[in-house]
């Protein structure tokens, strides 16, 4: 459970081994291929063009064809995922006459949308047409006609026509045809043409656009319709063909899966360096797999691995390896940022914490059983598929300490505390009684009491002392020596020193120790000691007494910042105790609801079964972001910087298929 040793490792090959040595490498998936194509004192001079039109042009083709026939697939059920070999995959981009399918299909696919598209114009058209099957003149007569202009429109005003009507009293060289209440054909001089257009439009006259047409409405009519069928038809023929092709559809996934490797193996190709008659790549790999490596790329034949020296600056990415119960949590690990330079591996550091974290925002040992159980079901589903299972191995982890949080609060399902089982009652009591002054009954029937708020604080200066050490350790292992000692021995001091006494005073009513006593003088004593020791280191490297006591003075201002970090803990509480609320108000809600006759039972069993579905999700979702946020800015934050590159292992992941290696 740590980060493996990375080296840089080169390969040289002949040209007519290219193929053989990227199929190794890519079924290994133990190397982390280098781009050497921009380096301009690359050991060759010239990096290999590769033409790789053939596969862009499949590639893109299968994109557009794959969804095109799963749409048209009769399918309900979802097809099983085949299992296929690497050698299948590469044999399948020999197979001419799938690709010949392919480059069919994607032919059929475009011109069907272009028909779809003509089809939708002809039919806009059509409806145009049909709202004027009333028009008296061929469309085409429409316009300026010598020294006359005809137009046909309609009214949009409320008064309708009255106010066209109108011009033509007024005006001897206009004349007005209704055809509808709505419609009309009008013709003027032209002599008047501006006023005239003025009025109109002034009268809500809205002229209509003819272009294009030039025959009767009868006769466009019968043409477009004529149009449309033959559209219609040969978009049948099409649909027909398409139809038949959803049999290749798991043939031209495997193809597509096979271009996607092919494209993959030939970009490994280009990021390395060519001669007339060799190829020269240089690779992440960890040091324990060279060995393997060279063994299976020495079979080859004309291949050698050699280990290189790095560059001048040049980091090597970061490689993790964890147990079983930790590796979940490398997710989390990479969300942040992998660990660069001195930082030690952060996944085992936080691992525990964050499971126990998660089970209290739970905090419920009903919704834990829930919880592990669907993350189970998850888990297998999706091991069967050989996809990555890491995020349903958390939350079944986060499950489980969910499980052993509620039994030790006594949270089942929101079901108040006093009604349940005595043996569930006595369970909870040891962790109520390990509080000062607990009192059954103060949580109002909840299962949490007011005083867990404190343990969730404890947690957090359990965290916190935790990463102090870690990031003593880190120090240490950079040569910082007796100044790293003493930096956190001071922040340990104020830790350890501040927070006993301000809970002992504001929280737990001098439960602790007495007050005044030995107890105080300890505590303070050990704030004040670390204070000193903050003010020394922070001030150390600046010039000057004012210098000094200026960053002195700021470091010590951090202790403030960890009386913030301790309270951010308090959210595990508020997330707990919400849960456990909103769950005994479903409880009640659906109590109220079992006396309806008739569909009273069945509305209680809705309400319960989607209440606590609903509650557990947003306890989940919630206890998932807040963990995650005490682990990255409360805790990172003590020793972890995470700007670290991540190993990219060559290795291809199949979309629509399984991969047998």
């Amino acid at each position: 459970m740590a980060r493996d040793c990375v080296v840089k490792a080169e390969i040289l090959c002949h040209s007519t081994r290219k193929k053989d040595v990227l199929a190794v490498l890519e079924k290994t998936g133990s190397v982390d291929l280098i781009d050497m194509s921009a380096l301009e004192d690359a050991p060759f001079s010239r990096v290999e063009e590769i033409d790789r039109s053939f596969l862009h042009s499949l590639s893109v083709s299968l994109e557009k064809i794959i969804p095109f026939l799963q749409d048209r697939s009769s399918l309900k059920k979802r097809a099983a995922i085949p299992a296929v070999t690497v050698e299948e995959l590469s044999s399948m981009l020999q197979n001419g006459e799938i690709e010949k399918i392919a480059q069919k299909a994607a032919s059929i696919s475009d011109e069907l949308i272009n028909l779809n598209s003509r089809a939708e114009e002809v039919q806009r058209k059509i409806d145009l047409v049909q709202e004027w099957t009333d028009f008296p003149l061929r469309f085409d007569q429409v316009g300026e006609s010598g020294v006359f202009t005809i137009r046909a429109g309609q009214v949009s005003s409320r008064e309708g026509f009255f106010p066209v009507e109108k011009i033509e009293q007024e005006m001897d060289m206009f004349h007005v045809e209704k055809l509808s209440d709505e419609k009309a054909v009008v013709i003027w001089h032209n002599s008047c043409n501006s006023e005239i257009v003025t009025r109109l439009t002034e009268a809500g006259f809205v002229t209509a656009d003819f272009a294009g047409y030039s025959l009767t409405p009868s006769e466009e009519l019968r043409k477009l319709n004529s149009t449309l069928s033959v559209i219609r038809s040969r978009t049948d023929e099409l649909s027909s063909k398409a139809d038949r092709m959803v049999q290749k559809l798991p043939e031209l996934k495997i193809l597509s899966d096979a271009v996607g490797l092919q494209a993959l193996r030939e970009e490994a190709a280009a990021s390395g360096r060519t001669s007339a008659s060799t190829l020269l790549l240089h690779l992440w790999i960890r040091e324990e797999d060279v060995f393997q490596l060279r063994t299976n790329l020495e079979k080859l034949g004309e291949v050698d691995v050699s280990l290189v020296k790095l560059d001048k600056d040049e980091v090597p990415p970061v490689f993790l390896s964890e147990g079983e119960s930790v590796d979940p949590y490398l997710m989390l690990t990479d969300m942040y940022g992998r660990p660069e330079g001195a930082d030690p591996d952060p996944t085992p550091l936080m691992a525990p914490f964050y499971a126990v974290f998660f089970g209290v925002c739970i905090g419920d040992a009903g919704y834990g059983l829930a919880l592990a159980a669907g993350s189970a079901i998850g888990w297998y589903l999706t091991k069967k598929k050989q996809g990555n299972t890491r995020l349903f191995r958390l939350i079944f982890q986060g499950g489980l300490a969910s499980i052993v949080w509620g039994f030790l609060l006594g949270g089942w399902f929101g079901i108040p505390f006093d009604t349940l089982p005595r043996i569930l009652q006595d369970a909870a009591m040891p962790l109520n009684k390990l509080v000062p002054n607990y009192t059954r009954g103060v949580s109002d029937g909840f299962a949490l009491s007011q005083q867990f708020l404190y343990l969730t604080l404890g947690f957090g200066l359990v965290q916190l002392a935790w990463g102090i050490i870690v990031n003593l350790k880190k120090r240490l292992r950079a040569g910082e020596g007796i100044s790293a000692v003493v930096d956190q021995t001071g922040w340990m001091l104020a830790l350890l020193g501040l927070f006993p006494w301000l809970f002992n005073h504001y929280l737990l009513d001098e439960a602790l120790y007495p007050v005044p006593g030995i107890g105080d003088t300890i505590f303070l004593t050990m704030l004040a000691v670390g204070t000193v020791f903050i003010f020394i280191m922070g001030g150390r490297e600046a010039e000057g007494i004012g210098g000094k006591a200026g960053l002195g003075a700021y470091a010590c201002y951090g202790i403030v910042n960890l009386l913030g970090d301790v309270l951010s803990y308090s959210r595990l509480f508020a997330l707990g105790l919400s849960s456990a609320i909103i769950a005994s108000v479903i409880n009640q809600i659906a109590a109220m609801l079992k006396d309806i006759p008739v569909i009273g039972i069945v509305l209680t069993v809705l309400v319960l079964v989607a209440g606590h579905l609903f509650n557990l999700a947003m306890a989940a979702l919630s206890g998932f972001i807040h963990t995650a946020r005490l682990q990255f800015v409360e805790f990172f934050s003590k020793f972890y910087d995470g700007t670290g590159v991540s190993f990219k292992a060559f290795r291809y992941e199949p979309r629509y298929i399984r991969i047998k290696r």
